[in-house]
């Protein structure tokens, strides 16, 4: 039996719940993190595709985007590690999302409600509540304003323990199945529900497809270089900034604690794939600029060989 790919992963999420086949696991997933008056009885994925050259992107978006019956737009972020700015990076998307549903010379009455969630693997906001709802609310009798925003966060480092109840499946039990850590646990869960059934099933037939392995194995090395070179990058930004005493100075300090801890992950990523840095190529990586670095690492973790080779 194949090991089991992480659904924290947000490419292995993405192909997961945007697959057709599985239209009733999100479904329960939305109706569970959403709590609707209304059970939803229709889902169109707005972004099913998962162009190729992004999954070695660290920077890239690999959200779900849908639409319900009702017209709200629902964009689903999964996180799987901690990243600066994440409550700003959060509301910059919904306000893209809002603003994108006008043309113009449309009448703003037309813009139907906006809805984030963000499931994180780790630990955000303060306080113990593990699903939190966020909307527009007067601050001191708490009329609502608009119901334009609504924005769910749901933090699996927070989760109970205590065992889901049974019946239809509540965001614990999403939260539990998302943040199991072997296979046992994903068996218990889907003994409590069929759709956690459903859920286990279409996770273990993704797990068994080596397009979907290969893919789930880039990401993870994108994102495990990246965090070392911002690792690199923070630790010696910090020192500079130290040595100069001044604001100027830390600044300056991460710009180039960034760069040097980017070239770093260029070095190791050649290591790996067994290229060899010349005298050219290592002046062609000192030379360049944070942004180049980013743009070089992506292109070799990608295609495997050196640029223009």
């Amino acid at each position: 039996m194949h090991r089991l790919l992480n659904p924290t992963l947000d490419v292995v999420f993405k192909v997961l719940f945007a697959d057709p086949g599985n239209r009733d696991i999100l479904i329960s997933l939305l109706e569970a993190v959403l709590r609707p008056p209304a059970p939803i009885t229709d889902v169109t994925v707005q972004d099913p595709e998962l162009p190729n050259e992004l999954v070695d992107d660290r920077g890239a978006r690999l959200d779900l985007l849908v639409c319900l019956q009702d017209g709200r737009r629902v964009n689903v972020e999964m996180q799987s590690y901690a990243a600066p700015g994440i409550p700003q990076r959060a509301l910059f998307y919904w306000a893209g999302m809002y603003r994108s549903q006008l043309r113009r010379g449309d009448e703003f009455t037309k813009l139907a409600p906006c809805v984030s969630i963000l499931i994180l693997a780790h630990r955000e906001l303060p306080g113990t509540r593990y699903h939190c709802t966020f909307r527009l609310l007067e601050v001191h009798d708490q009329g609502l304003f608009s119901p334009a925003l609504e924005l769910h966060t749901l933090e699996l480092s927070k989760l109970p323990r205590r065992r889901p109840r049974r019946g239809k499946p509540t965001v614990l039990n999403w939260g539990r199945f998302l943040a199991a850590k072997s296979d046992e646990e994903l068996e218990e869960l889907a003994m409590t529900d069929p759709v956690m059934r459903k859920a286990k099933d279409a996770l273990e037939f993704l797990s068994a497809r080596p397009d979907v392995q290969d893919l789930a194995r880039r990401r993870e090395e994108a994102l495990l270089t990246y965090n070392h070179a911002l690792g690199l990058a923070r630790e010696e930004g910090e020192r500079i900034g130290e040595r100069r005493g001044e604001k100027r100075g830390r600044t300056e300090g991460l710009r180039l604690g960034e760069a040097k801890g980017l070239r770093e992950a260029v070095r190791v990523a050649c290591e790996l794939l067994g290229l060899d840095l010349d005298a050219q190529r290592q002046a062609e990586i000192d030379n360049l600029e944070p942004a180049d670095l980013e743009r070089l690492l992506a292109a070799l973790r990608r295609d495997r060989r050196w640029p223009r080779e």
